[in-house]
């Protein structure tokens, strides 16, 4: 059951989009770093799908490891 008002943010969908910043000022981590560990080569991958970022998180921890 879900309050009134408020929205459920656990699982946001696959479709959105977010920014290096925005993942950047979230995370606390410079946004070049995030780049390069998350294997983004230009400024045209500025932004991405919560699907990709899942899968190149995935794929930095595989090699990680």
């Amino acid at each position: 059951m879900e309050a009134q008002g408020l929205q459920d943010v656990s699982k946001p969908a696959p479709e959105e989009v977010i920014s290096v910043v925005s993942l950047a000022e979230l995370t606390g981590f410079p946004v070049e770093y995030i780049k390069k560990e998350l294997l983004l080569d230009g400024a045209d991958e500025e932004d991405m799908t919560m699907e990709e970022l899942r899968k190149r998180v995935l794929a930095y921890l595989d090699s990680s490891f």
